[in-house]
């Protein structure tokens, strides 16, 4: 028998491939177990022929392009797998014509518009908040004097000034007649208000009043700010809206094309706008679980605040360096000068004049110049320097045989140490006190005017100014660990074998600049824990253009050799908050009653400041009392929105307003007239309730009613 399978395989002949097994001598189990196999092997071979019995058929050769009639190498005959196809880009929704790589596209206006812009936060694991400040210099403004470059001291932060402006321009100037104004702030938490601002990280929306930009020019948009009523959280997300706005005729206020695509879902051409889409979306998720309806947004964006560490690290760095170097005693004091009965008006006792030696971080004692840094970017110790002091025994203390505690004076703007112990030589006298003052540097009468206008002609030269400004802070550290150590016995304290001086016991008198940069000092130096701050307040670009100093250099400042574009200028004067802030008072009174470790010792402070003061803004002292959280005595004048009023004593921190019915400010960011430059802050201090409170103060800690039960005097004005 002959038992035949097919392979299913045939030759080029057509003959089918046949095996027969021959079974004459084998079992069935057998035969149809080798025929099994016999199919098997075959399946599994491929059907290999003999050698030689057929040729290799000839390849089919890839044919180019792309089967997918979608793509752009599209072609039907094509025999390559899909993957090799490619596709067109797809026409963007939105054409829009960029500023430059360097800028926020957000707003055509200007390269930094919306401010502050979220395009300059770049991602930086590193850092505490996440992020890192880069401002590149091309997109700040250049002077007519020089172009501009990146400061340093700006992109050494994790995120924007706490106290920073904000503000945005659009094709048409809003009406913001019906929004929340500086005396109607609580409108502004109306859920239908035009304008809102939220914390991103716990959803609360923030108090605010709204104004246009009073020192617009007709040539440039106008800017449209939101001003917060105190200092923003250290290291926290915020979030900006603009809606339903309309101009002086009714007319919707228009978005820009930019944003609106963002708002939209539509897509645009730039790289800018597309990478930051992700974040846009996440900030209009959270705006409209705050019952925001996307649609009528105008203008939105978030920002990040800087982290207290951050904001601080030169200032901190300078002062633990300093510190280490001066010990507890501080080095040594030189005694130049001693004056008797100086004035001879029977008020001062003796006038001591010297210098004592202060680690310097300053390549040079005289403006404009630099503070040296190592190649991190930090402060980096050059040498110690000689500073002048000057120190006043009153002739009570002589006459009387006993000892007067010490208090550090700080001076107005553009004065010094010496003049400002000189002008308080009745006061000393008439509490008892020894007065003792330094310059502030960065803004003193050593040559810090001509390195002003140095600054307006090209903003760079700010940094020189806040780096002497945070040396000043080490001098007084210095002078302080110096009169309190080493050079507290001096011979020139002595008389008739009492030392007239007691140094267990500091604290702190500042008028104006003085009274601005208190709690700085307060918050570095550990020998002071206590000071009246006269005609003070916080956030210095919040008040500058409201103050009639700015009259005295804006002149300059708008001159074609500085910044003749209004817009260019405005954002100058904001983004210097993010300079000014180590030693800005905001920073340090959200810390005032209990420090922060490592950082901020913690201090007390009563404000006492004047009704419609033309040099420092009241809305300044506003903001720097609510930022501190501090009580406001019943008495005043004046109670400011959201300020806790305490009728008193107050035991610790707190404010008093005194009223001497002068002319009112100007509503907005505007200057008074020089006639009443110096009226309601100069007329304060001299006053008998505001004085008497104030060394009440010193002495007990307890803000008192010395103004029984109003706060208001008779200025002189007319």
């Amino acid at each position: 028998l002959v038992f035949t399978t097919s392979t299913g395989c045939s030759y080029p002949d057509g003959h089918l491939i046949t095996t027969s097994l021959f079974t004459d001598s084998m079992s069935e189990k057998t035969k149809t177990g080798m025929a099994i196999l016999l199919v098997i092997s075959m399946l599994l071979s491929g059907c290999t022929q003999p050698t030689g019995l057929l040729e290799e058929p000839p390849p089919i050769d890839d044919v180019p392009g792309c089967m997918d009639e979608n793509a752009s190498n599209y072609n039907p005959h094509a025999t390559v797998s899909d993957r090799s196809c490619t596709y067109p880009e797809p026409e963007p929704d939105v054409s829009l014509a960029s500023q430059s790589e360097f800028c926020d596209d957000v707003n055509p206006h200007h390269c930094m518009l919306p401010f502050p812009a979220p395009a300059f936060l770049v991602d930086d694991g590193t850092t505490t908040t996440g992020y890192r400040l880069h401002i590149p210099g091309e997109a700040i403004p250049d002077s007519g004097s020089s172009p501009s470059d990146e400061f340093h001291m700006i992109n050494r932060l994790d995120g924007y000034s706490p106290s920073t402006q904000i503000f945005t321009t659009f094709e048409s100037t809003p009406d913001v007649s019906g929004m929340a104004d500086q005396y109607s702030i609580g409108d502004s938490l109306d859920p239908t208000h035009g304008t809102l601002l939220m914390n991103l990280d716990t959803g609360e929306l923030l108090p605010h009043w709204v104004e246009i930009d009073m020192r617009s020019q007709d040539d440039e948009p106008t800017f449209v700010y939101i001003r917060t009523v105190r200092g923003l959280d250290h290291d926290a997300s915020y979030g900006v809206a603009y809606r339903n706005l309309v101009d002086s005729e009714g007319n919707s206020i228009e978005g820009s094309d930019a944003f609106v695509a963002l708002r939209d879902g539509l897509t645009t051409d730039s790289p800018q706008i597309e990478s930051q889409r992700a974040d846009y979306e996440e900030l209009f998720t959270s705006l409209g679980e705050a019952g925001v309806d996307r649609s009528t947004l105008q203008a939105s964006w978030f920002f990040h605040t800087a982290s207290t560490a951050s904001i601080l690290q030169d200032m901190v760095a300078m002062r633990d360096d300093a510190s280490q170097r001066l010990g507890d005693d501080g080095v040594r004091c030189n005694v130049t000068e001693v004056v008797e009965d100086y004035g001879e008006d029977n008020t001062t006792f003796r006038l001591i004049r010297g210098t004592f030696s202060t680690p310097q971080y300053m390549e040079s004692d005289y403006p404009p110049a630099a503070m040296r840094r190592d190649a991190s970017g930090s402060p980096e110790f050059i040498e110690f320097r000689e500073v002048v002091f000057a120190i006043l025994i009153p002739q009570i203390l002589a006459e009387e045989g006993r000892s007067g505690s010490m208090t550090i004076l700080g001076h107005g703007f553009m004065g010094d140490g010496d003049g400002m112990v000189l002008a308080n030589r009745v006061f000393a006298n008439m509490t008892g006190r020894v007065m003792i003052g330094t310059d502030w540097k960065g803004w003193s009468s050593d040559g810090d005017f001509d390195a002003l206008t140095y600054s307006l002609i090209n903003v760079e030269y700010f940094q020189h100014q806040q780096e002497r400004h945070m040396q000043s802070i080490v001098n007084n550290l210095a002078m302080m660990r110096t009169f309190t150590g080493v050079c507290a016995n001096l011979p020139e304290f002595q008389h008739e074998g009492t030392n007239l001086v007691d140094v267990s016991d500091v604290n702190y008198w500042g008028v104006s600049f003085g009274g601005l940069r208190g709690p700085a000092l307060m918050s570095m130096v550990p020998e002071v824990d206590r000071g009246v701050l006269w005609v003070g307040g916080s956030s210095f670009t919040h008040q500058i253009e409201r103050s009639t100093h700015y009259i005295t250099f804006e002149l300059l400042f708008t001159e074609s050799i500085a910044y003749p574009s209004r817009n260019d200028r405005g954002i100058m004067i904001a983004a210097m908050q993010s300079i000014w802030d180590s030693t800005d008072a905001e920073t340090f009174l959200p810390y005032h009653e209990n420090g922060l470790d490592g950082l901020i010792q913690p201090f007390q402070m009563v404000y006492i400041t004047s009704m419609n003061d033309f040099q420092v803004a009241t809305l300044s002292c506003d903001r720097a009392v609510r930022t501190g959280g501090l009580a406001n005595l019943e008495a005043s004048a004046w109670h400011p929105w959201g300020v806790e009023v305490v009728s008193g004593p107050i035991t610790g921190s707190g404010v008093a307003y005194f009223d001497g019915n002068f002319p009112e400010v100007p509503t907005g960011n505007l200057a008074g007239s020089l006639d009443y430059h110096s009226n309601a802050h100069g007329q304060l201090v001299p006053q008998s309730a505001a004085y008497t409170m104030a060394f009440d103060f010193l002495d007990t800690g307890v803000i008192s009613d010395t103004c029984d039960g109003s706060c208001t005097f008779e200025g002189v004005w007319d």
